[in-house]
C-alpha cells in the first residue's frame, strides 16, 4: 500500500514511510523518522508533529492512532498506541504495545511508558517505568500550542522551499 499523504503535509526527504500510512494536512514528519505500517494503519491527524528520528510501528492486528496538534519529540518510539489530541510525547520517550494517551496528556523526555497503560487526560507521566506526576499545568500547555503552531509553519515553510540536493 502507498502512504496517503496530504498535499498541505510535509515529510522530510529522508524519512521513511512504509504502508499504510496516513498523513493529514499541516503535519511536519522530520528527518530519519521511520514510519512502518506495512502490517497495520498508521493515521496521523492535522497539525501534528513527528520530529527527527522517531520510530513508529504496528504489529498485524493493530494500529497507530495519533490524533490533531500533536508533538512528539526527536528520537521516541511508539509501537501499537493511540495518542490522543493536544498530547506532547518528550524526546526519547518509548511507548510500548497498547499505551493510549488521553487528551492533552505530556509523556517526559526519556520516559518507558509500559504496554496497555492508559495515561489520563491532562496528565504527565514520567520515569522508568513511567508513573503520573501530576496535573499538566495552564503553562505546559501553552507551551503544546506554540509547539504545534511553530511546526505547521515550519511544515508550510520547508514544503514551499526544501529541496533534495
Amino acid at each position: 500500500m502507498i502512504p496517503d499523504v496530504s498535499l498541505d503535509a510535509f515529510v522530510h526527504p529522508e524519512a521513511v514511510l512504509i504502508g499504510d500510512i496516513t498523513i493529514e494536512k499541516g503535519c511536519f514528519i522530520g528527518a530519519g523518522a521511520v514510519i512502518r505500517a506495512d502490517t497495520g494503519p498508521v493515521v496521523i491527524r492535522e497539525g501534528t508533529n513527528i520530529q527527527d528520528n522517531v520510530v513508529i510501528h504496528v504489529d498485524a492486528g493493530s494500529e497507530v492512532t495519533i490524533e490533531k496538534n500533536v508533538i512528539v519529540g526527536h528520537s521516541a518510539v511508539l509501537h501499537d498506541v493511540h495518542i490522543e489530541q493536544g498530547c506532547v510525547i518528550g524526546m526519547g520517550s518509548i511507548l510500548l504495545y497498547g499505551v493510549v494517551c488521553g487528551e492533552g496528556a505530556f509523556v517526559g523526555a526519556g520516559s518507558l511508558v509500559p504496554s496497555h497503560m492508559h495515561i489520563p487526560p491532562g496528565k504527565l507521566v514520567t520515569g522508568n517505568p513511567a508513573k503520573v506526576i501530576k496535573d499538566v499545568t495552564p503553562d505546559q500547555t501553552s507551551y503544546a500550542r506554540e509547539g504545534v503552531q511553530f511546526y505547521k509553519e515550519l511544515a508550510d515553510r520547508y514544503r514551499h522551499a526544501m529541496r533534495r540536493i
